[in-house]
């Protein structure tokens, strides 16, 4: 069983029996998390949407914590700034760049695998392999084509999200975190509608959609073919308890 609240804008809790991972939190309220599991914190990119530095501060409360940053989150102050409260912040934070498979020992949990792949804006997008279920959570790996830009900006955006989505090409994906934003009107379903084309996705959690719930409901009223994968947000801190295939 699988447990995921979501928080605010792209940020999520996924806990597993023996793991908690927190992604792209930058505000609202974070849940009551279990201090005697791990808890990875991931960071797609510097974006103020995605990164709050606070998120430091949890290493006074979970001693196993593990911090999974793209390379551009600036984390030099930090080091400084807790080195002097005698908090070594460096043991915990592993830096990721785009394209790479990094293997991270988790004490009391066993071996996670991350991928990374480039965004189509900053930063990364990340597939985790932990044991036998696989995670994804896009940051901003998305479709970003826009009305007013110009046709060569979108042709060279499409390109490039296409080639980063090849790579999840028929994919199992247990758990999945894609953007769905508003902004783009009536391109705002292109990126996420593609990404259930091509993987083999089992619950997707729409996101970055700016407190526009009901973009969900859109969504699916257009394509009710994915009722049962796509995850209908209603609120901040909403719980989902989720059964992946074993």
């Amino acid at each position: 069983m699988l447990k995921v609240t979501y928080i605010e804008h792209s940020g999520f809790l996924l806990e597993t029996e023996s793991a908690s991972f927190l992604f792209d939190y930058y505000k609202g309220t974070l849940p009551q998390i279990n201090s005697q599991k791990p808890l990875l914190v991931f960071v797609s990119h510097k974006h103020g949407d995605h990164y709050n530095p606070e998120i430091f501060e949890l290493i006074k409360e979970f001693p196993n914590i593990y911090y999974i940053l793209s390379k551009d989150v600036p984390v030099k102050w930090q080091m400084v700034k807790y080195k002097e409260q005698e908090i070594s912040l460096k043991e915990h934070i592993h830096i990721v760049n785009k394209n790479i498979v990094q293997e991270i020992t988790i004490s009391g949990h066993g071996l996670l695998s991350i991928e990374t792949l480039r965004s189509t804006d900053t930063g990364v997008a990340f597939l985790i392999h932990d044991k036998e279920k696989t995670y994804y959570h896009a940051g901003d790996l998305n479709l970003w084509v826009w009305e007013g830009e110009t046709k060569q900006y979108n042709n060279s955006m499409t390109s490039a999200y296409y080639r980063e989505l090849e790579k999840l090409k028929d994919k199992k994906i247990d758990v999945a975190f894609v953007p769905l934003d508003p902004r783009q009107e009536k391109d705002a379903y292109l990126g996420i509608e593609s990404f259930l084309e091509y993987t083999n996705s089992h619950y997707v959690f729409p996101m970055h959609f700016w407190g526009d719930f009901n973009i969900i409901d859109r969504f699916l009223t257009k394509y009710p073919e994915y009722q049962e994968k796509v995850m209908k947000i209603e609120r901040a801190e909403q719980e989902f308890l989720l059964q992946p295939d074993l």
